[in-house]
């Protein structure tokens, strides 16, 4: 009987194994780090789409006959929206003394707060639909907006106080935490409402 000799260099050596593993790791890595980012911009998008859906779920309570708290009466439906230190949160509400805004007192009717999530922010109100908020022209920019919907028809009231006239289209920009992304939801007076 004969033995044959084996070759005793089959296999990986250690310098192939270390190049395998480290390219295994920055794949994963960048792969991990787009999917933070990823999924950054839709939770963005969806807090842009939600913020549209509440709008015009005020547009249907307020053009429909929706009684508040089982009151008997129909009131007004709207949005209230804040930057600064309520940028994390957007308000509906039944505007019960009729006067077009928010009071935040209970002569309106809190229907739901809405928390922001994940550190996105409403970053900017802007009484126009034209990016000169974010371009630095502050005098277009506001503090408050409220976006109210009045039977018997589906047309936007927004104000930004009691006094002012209704502006005829509002721009607000929300923003993710790191502000390296941002969606726009745009309201016309004429009711129409989108998301860009």
């Amino acid at each position: 009987m004969s033995f044959s000799k084996r070759n005793l260099n089959k296999g990986f050596t250690l310098v192939e194994l270390l190049v395998t593993i480290s390219i295994f790791v920055i794949l994963t890595g960048v792969v991990l780090w787009n999917q933070t980012k990823f999924n950054s911009s839709i939770l963005l998008t969806n807090l842009a789409y939600d913020t549209a859906l509440t709008i015009r779920q005020a547009q249907t309570y307020g053009i429909n006959v929706r009684e508040f708290n089982g009151t008997g009466q129909f009131f007004p439906y709207g949005v209230h929206f804040e930057t600064g230190v309520n940028s994390k949160s957007f308000i509906l509400f039944a505007d019960l003394d009729n006067n077009g805004v928010y009071d935040g007192t209970p002569t309106d009717g809190l229907v739901s707060r809405y928390n922001i999530q994940r550190g996105n922010y409403v970053r900017t109100l802007c009484r126009v639909v034209r990016d000169p908020c974010s371009a630095g022209i502050t005098s277009l920019a506001v503090n408050s907006l409220d976006i109210v919907f009045k039977r018997p028809n589906p047309d936007a009231h927004m104000k930004t106080t009691k006094l002012n006239t209704d502006y005829p289209s509002v721009m607000i920009t929300l923003s993710s935490a790191d502000g390296e992304s941002s969606r726009k939801v745009i309201v016309r007076d004429n009711g129409l409402i989108e998301v860009k």
